[in-house]
């Protein structure tokens, strides 16, 4: 109950209607219902059989007749004092959580508390609705895996807080009954007018009571002063990463103290690390920051130590691969996670990423970061929607360092200018490409272009009508394959 009124017009949503039992009526109390009132309680006798009272507002009758107004004073009294009472204990929770983050103990600390105070399942979830921590109760041991898969999705969320400003304007509590005669109350983690993350408290249907909204409420604002606390110790060592990144590119840094500063940032300098270099491509792309929000990421939902720091309109990693390691398959692993998480968080948008080979010391990073850049580069020529590692550019990496001397054009419209030219000619320079990535076989070449094999064969016909290539000398394949490895590297000079 909020407050205890008098009178029926003065009456608002959980408030509770005090009345004499003479002056009830159906009228009045339909009237109370709409008005969203908690109950009616009647004072005197009244003849439940001469009124009609709506099934969903409780009609408390206390037979003893007495001064409506005395009663109104006792009842706010025990309101007041119930309300003290539970400002009280909120305040007990807010200072042991206060105290235990201040010692250090994180959210698995908090989570644990919260749990023992309750007595109920706590889950703290980021804005991902990944894990942050958890406890079970006793009671919820047995299927609290299958609460977290139930809590993995947003639309486990009450739609209110799906969007994350608008829930963080609200800062609501909210219980929500879920399958399993299981109900939770949820409520945002709002740092900064933003949720950041979620508290849920876990118990059995019918049973959460006003403590257990105490231990939500003070929780989520302790939770979100750790949250905030661990972002900015996020932030400053992600800003003396990228000065550590920096100094190392630029080679402001004598090695000894280049060595110095790695290890202080908890580099393991007896293992291998490769560059890796993230970009938007397309002409409307977001911003570089939500970037490096899908970096950071995985870096936090993957087992790899990743040193980062933005550079320009670019996201710079240099990720610990083993030191034997040939192909830097760690790095790849993870660099195809961001691109995938990418396509689900921004469909509509292109993010490409190039990878260097492994540097064995601190002196070779550099060379990675400029090999990174390459491959970088080449995807975005190439439309590579996946990780593009330096090593398997091939011929791309001789092409790219000759590729503004005049020869290489000229070389490429000898080769297939005519093709070029010609109308329709962009479907044939497909056909010639799959033809080349099949090693020259017809049936294996015309399902990759979901044709006919005879269609295939016309098509290479048509080819060496047009161009007068002898495809059957080796000499002449070799040539046609750079100059298709040219027109994609550069486009084509007509129309494309």
């Amino acid at each position: 109950m909020n407050w205890v009124s008098l009178e029926v017009q003065d009456v608002q949503p959980g408030d509770l209607l005090l009345l004499p039992a003479s002056q009830v009526d159906d009228r009045i109390l339909m009237r109370a219902r709409q008005l969203n009132a908690a109950a009616v309680l009647c004072l005197g006798d009244l003849r439940e059989s001469e009124i009609s009272a709506p099934d969903d507002l409780p009609i408390v009758v206390a037979a003893e007749e007495r001064d409506v107004r005395g009663a109104q004073r006792m009842l706010l009294t025990i309101l007041i004092n119930q309300r003290a009472t539970l400002m009280e204990r909120g305040v007990r929770i807010h200072n042991q959580l206060s105290q235990l983050a201040a010692q250090g103990a994180g959210l698995e600390g908090l989570a644990g508390v919260m749990g023992d105070i309750s007595g109920r399942g706590i889950l703290v979830q980021d804005k991902r609705l990944q894990i942050l921590a958890e406890r079970p109760s006793q009671a919820l041991v047995a299927i609290w895996d299958d609460i977290l898969k139930q809590f993995a999705s947003t639309e486990s969320l009450p739609e209110v807080l799906r969007d994350r400003k608008q829930a963080g304007r609200q800062s609501i509590l909210l219980t929500q009954n879920i399958p399993g005669s299981l109900a939770r109350i949820v409520t945002p983690i709002t740092v900064g007018e933003v949720a950041r993350g979620y508290l849920s408290l876990v118990g059995l249907s019918g049973e959460l009571d006003t403590l257990d909204q105490l231990v939500v409420e003070q929780g989520a604002l302790v939770c979100a002063i750790e949250m905030a606390r661990t972002k900015a110790v996020r932030e400053a060592e992600k800003r003396l990463r990228g000065d550590l990144l920096t100094a190392l590119l630029e080679e402001n840094l004598p090695p000894r103290d280049a060595r110095l500063w790695a290890q202080t940032m908890g580099l393991d300098l007896s293992q291998a690390h490769v560059a890796l270099r993230f970009s938007w491509d397309g002409p409307s792309p977001p911003s570089r920051r939500r970037l490096e929000t899908l970096v950071n990421g995985e870096v936090t939902h993957q087992d790899v130590k990743v040193i980062l720091s933005p550079m320009g309109s670019e996201v710079i990693c240099f990720c610990q691969v083993a030191f034997s390691a040939g192909r830097p398959e760690t790095a790849l692993a993870f660099a195809q996670a961001i691109l995938d998480q990418e396509l689900r968080e921004y469909p509509d948008a292109l993010a490409r990423c190039g990878i260097g080979t492994p540097a064995r010391d601190l002196s070779e990073w550099r060379m990675s970061f400029r090999q990174a850049g390459q491959a970088l580069e080449m995807a975005r020529r190439l439309g590579e929607r996946k990780p593009l590692y330096f090593s398997d550019l091939s011929v791309y990496r001789l092409l790219m360092q000759i590729e503004h001397n005049p020869e290489l054009a000229t070389f490429q419209e000898e080769i297939l200018g005519p093709l070029l030219a010609y109308e329709g000619g962009q479907e044939l320079i497909r056909t010639l490409e799959a033809y080349f990535e099949h090693n020259g076989n017809l049936s294996q070449s015309a399902d990759a272009l979901f044709i006919h094999r005879n269609t295939l064969i016309y098509r290479m016909e048509r080819i060496a009508g047009i161009t007068n290539l002898d495809l059957d000398k080796p000499e002449t394949r070799l040539a046609v394959q750079l100059a298709l490895h040219i027109h994609r590297m550069m486009g084509s000079s007509r129309g494309n």
